[in-house]
């Protein structure tokens, strides 16, 4: 992990798209040979341009297309590591395929959503995703009342389960975000404090139940009024997500 920063991330990314000097190929490929998280994020980043070739419609110029589509390639030949295929290069690639594959709605604005998606990515790109490891719900909202000073109820997800939690910020408010396995695909349900616009949106998006939007990529992006607001993300379709998030 030592090194695994933001710049190593941002240097992975310009290796992938063939941007570099030879000395500096040279120089990254070294430290991916002994870096998981690091192979991770080339497996992810040829994920996120095969998802941007597929999606992608014809006004997009074929100079992307054909820069995708190689460096898709090229990911391909590195093999799978590690039992989530996220890191942190997905958020700021995410963010840059919204303006091909279009724009959440429904109270979740595109600003929010790619907020969302970057916690989410972020937590499971770490070695350890939560700062509070436990399948106890009870156990879980106490030390997250007890870190952020509003109660929390944990939400039963139908066919996930519960690893625990961690703080996140979204937008100037620091906020509960529980962490889920649900099959192989990893899943964040945030329980934004009451008040608060992330509280706010997910209210407008559930309206009387559970409401969904696509996000970047194709991600999920549910909400649920009832009881507490909460808004979840996952690596899934809507159509997966939605009666999961629905069974109380």
């Amino acid at each position: 992990m030592a090194g695994c920063n933001r710049e190593w991330f941002e240097n992975i990314s310009a290796w992938h798209d063939d941007e570099v000097t030879p000395e500096d190929a040279a120089r990254i490929e070294a430290h991916l040979a002994g870096c998981g998280p690091c192979r991770r994020a080339v497996e992810v980043l040829g994920s996120v341009r095969r998802a941007l070739v597929a999606k992608a419609d014809g006004e997009v110029p074929r100079r992307l297309r054909d820069r995708a589509a190689a460096a898709a390639a090229r990911s391909a030949r590195s093999p799978r590591r590690g039992p989530w295929a996220i890191t942190a290069a997905l958020a700021a690639a995410a963010a840059a395929a919204a303006l091909f594959v279009g724009s959440p709605g429904g109270g979740v604005g595109a600003a929010m959503a790619d907020e969302l998606v970057s916690h989410h990515v972020r937590g499971f790109a770490r070695e350890r995703p939560c700062d509070f490891e436990s399948s106890d719900p009870g156990a879980v909202a106490g030390w997250l009342e007890g870190k952020l000073g509003y109660a929390v109820t944990v939400p039963a997800v139908s066919g996930a389960r519960l690893l625990g939690a961690r703080l996140c910020q979204i937008g100037e408010t620091r906020t509960a975000a529980l962490m889920y396995e649900s099959g192989d695909k990893p899943l964040t349900v945030f329980v934004p404090p009451p008040g608060s616009d992330a509280a706010t949106a997910a209210r407008a998006l559930a309206g009387r139940g559970v409401g969904c939007t696509q996000g970047p990529l194709g991600n999920a992006i549910c909400a649920r009024s009832v009881e507490q607001p909460v808004l979840a993300v996952a690596e899934v379709d809507v159509a997966a997500l939605a009666p999961a998030l629905g069974r109380r």
